[in-house]
């Protein structure tokens, strides 16, 4: 029969887009799960605080077998691909020619590199594996130049910090090896100020507004060109910016970003 009695199943769910707060988007069902999640997506909008707090930002679920050795086996791979790329070429290049002081380095929004996200839904390691070793290579550039100074006088050790509520006992064993220190929202942000290096690739629009407000000295990340904010628009007024290459490996672990000095360090 071209037609049937049979009813519909009204239990279908339609699939949606849902994105999350480091600016991914999963396709998941409707129903209770899929509105829970939008729900709670914009509240981390519109209170970055609450969000963070929210279920949608909790430890990355790394593999069971997974362990240090493996992981730090990974990142020397990554670590050497990034290092050989035109990419930190011209980075190294920028903060070689960068005049500023800087005494601090302080990372936000890196995202797992060793577990997935969202329950399983999300596989970022490789790009938050990259964005370390970009981060990594921008500490050892920086200390060459603090060692030299290190010799003339005495000044603070380089401190370096990141911040992410993905983070898990294999990332924070990763990055204590790496001399970073793990610091709990919002510890990181408070660590901005003048004379800070800002490294965030996947750091979100409102927490980026509440992070230039403290005028650190660099800034690796962005792109903030097309982020309608007062806050970023009183930044960029001040700075000017180098842009990094195509990141061939991976194009969008560093997808249109730039490291971004103060118009005052002119040489």
């Amino acid at each position: 029969m071209p037609h049937s009695n049979r009813k519909r199943n009204l239990k279908h769910h339609k699939r949606l887009e849902v994105t999350d707060p480091s600016g991914w988007t999963h396709v998941t069902t409707g129903g209770k799960s899929a509105r829970r999640a939008l729900r709670t997506t914009q509240q981390h909008h519109d209170n970055p605080e609450q969000g963070e707090q929210s279920q949608i930002l909790v430890p990355a679920e790394a593999p069971a077998q997974l362990n240090l050795e493996d992981l730090q086996a990974q990142f020397r791979g990554y670590q050497q691909r990034w290092e050989g790329s035109e990419s930190w070429r011209v980075v190294e290049t920028a903060l070689s020619s960068a005049t500023v002081k800087v005494d601090r380095i302080v990372c936000i929004g890196l995202g797992s590199p060793s577990g997935f996200l969202k329950g399983g839904w999300v596989d970022r390691r490789s790009v938050s594996m990259y964005q370390l070793a970009g981060l990594v290579s921008v500490v050892d550039r920086l200390s060459e130049s603090y060692v030299l100074e290190l010799l003339q006088k005495s000044i603070p050790n380089l401190e370096v910090c990141a911040q992410d509520p993905v983070f898990n006992t294999h990332d924070q064993s990763l990055l204590a090896s790496l001399d970073i220190a793990v610091l709990d929202h919002p510890h990181g942000f408070e660590k901005v100020c003048p004379g800070t290096l800002l490294y965030c690739p996947g750091a979100e629009r409102t927490h980026l507004e509440q992070l230039l407000l403290h005028a650190p000295t660099l800034v690796f990340g962005g792109p903030l060109e097309d982020i309608e904010s007062e806050a970023v628009k009183q930044f960029m007024e001040s700075t000017k910016s180098v842009r990094i290459p195509r990141f061939e490996d991976m194009e969008h672990a560093f997808w249109n970003m730039r490291l971004y000095s103060h118009k005052s360090d002119e040489q």
